[in-house]
């Protein structure tokens, strides 16, 4: 390979901001939301593959830029509503909350979601035999 294709290589490599935050997982959109509650349930945010669905669409996240001196990432978000006919492009922040969770600014407004814990083996194989415990109980 020639030391000019090498170095534009090395260029576009360089170019690109490797992820500073971890965002993707499920947020609760409101302290009621129950998170081990079905995919399909209410009252949820996602984030998977540079995919946000959020209550009322879904957004691919592109174009990801860090920001300087805080752990947080700004999107260019191409959006689709549940009309598709119904699509726009914003540009969100997103940011680890100093408790933990994610905080999410749009243009003029700002959440903050609780981040769903992971399910583990452990808690997985758990919960079946927690629940024919109380169902033994009741």
């Amino acid at each position: 390979m020639s030391r000019a294709r090498l170095l534009t290589l090395a260029l576009a490599c360089a170019a690109t901001p490797a992820l500073a935050l971890e965002v993707e997982g499920r947020y609760r959109a409101s302290p009621e939301a129950d998170c081990e509650a079905g995919d399909g349930a209410e009252g949820f945010l996602r984030i998977e593959d540079g995919v946000f669905h959020g209550l009322s669409g879904t957004c691919k996240m592109r174009n990801p830029v860090n920001v300087r001196d805080m752990n947080a990432q700004l999107f260019d978000m191409e959006c689709e509503g549940a009309n598709p006919n119904f699509q726009w492009t914003e540009r969100a922040l997103f940011m680890e909350g100093a408790e933990g969770g994610l905080i999410l600014a749009w243009n003029g407004y700002a959440f903050r979601y609780e981040r769903c814990p992971v399910p583990t083996p452990e808690t997985a194989e758990a919960e079946p035999e927690a629940a024919a415990t109380e169902a033994a109980t009741d």
